[in-house]
């Protein structure tokens, strides 16, 4: 069986794949966006050495316990 081609279904395939890679690559930069706004103005950093401090201060009640 010869199947047929043409540039112009080749350029068709190509053209959904290109569509394909730049939903995956806009995905990407929303996520990227995301997690730098999280971290600047949700104080991500701040966050972290809260939680931090409070399982130091968990472990040292616990250790003052036993």
């Amino acid at each position: 069986m010869i199947t047929e081609w043409s540039f112009e279904k080749l350029y068709a395939e190509l053209g959904l794949m290109r569509m394909g890679f730049g939903i995956i690559f806009a995905l990407f930069l929303l996520l990227f966006v995301a997690v730098i706004v999280e971290e600047v103005f949700l104080g991500g950093r701040r966050r972290r050495q809260a939680e931090k401090q409070a399982r130091l201060r968990q472990a040292a009640s616990e250790a003052t316990e036993k």
